[in-house]
C-alpha cells in the first residue's frame, strides 16, 4: 500500500485533479489503516468526479469503517472504566472487611 500511495501521490504532484489518483490514494491510506486522509482523498475524488458510484461507494464505505473504529474504542473505553469501577468496589469492600476484622480484634 505504501508504494501505491507514493506512486498517488506523485501523479498528483503533476495532476493535482486527477480523481482517479485520489481515489487509488484513498484506496492506498484505508490499506495503512490512514482512515481520516483515506476519507478526505475519497472526498476529493468524489469532488473531482461527480455523481460516480464507484467513488461515492468508496466514501461510504470509509466512513463505516470509520464509525466502527469509533464504536470499536467507545465499548473498550466502557470495559475498561467499567473493570474500574468494579476494582474499586473490590477495594472498598476489602477496606470494609479489614476494618470489621479491626473492630473484631478489640472486642
Amino acid at each position: 500500500h505504501q508504494g501505491a500511495l507514493e506512486d498517488c501521490d506523485a501523479a498528483l504532484q503533476t495532476e493535482e485533479h486527477n480523481p482517479k489518483a485520489h481515489y487509488r490514494r484513498a484506496q492506498a491510506l484505508e490499506g495503512l489503516g490512514k482512515l481520516d486522509m483515506a476519507l478526505a482523498a475519497a472526498r476529493r475524488a468524489k469532488q473531482l468526479a461527480g455523481d460516480d458510484e464507484t467513488v461515492g461507494a468508496l466514501c461510504q464505505k470509509i466512513q463505516a469503517s470509520i464509525d466502527d473504529k469509533k464504536d470499536k474504542e467507545r465499548k473498550e473505553r466502557r470495559a475498561r472504566e467499567g473493570e474500574e469501577l468494579a476494582r474499586k468496589a473490590r477495594e472498598r469492600e476489602e477496606e470494609k472487611r479489614r476494618r470489621a476484622d479491626d473492630v473484631d480484634e478489640l472486642d
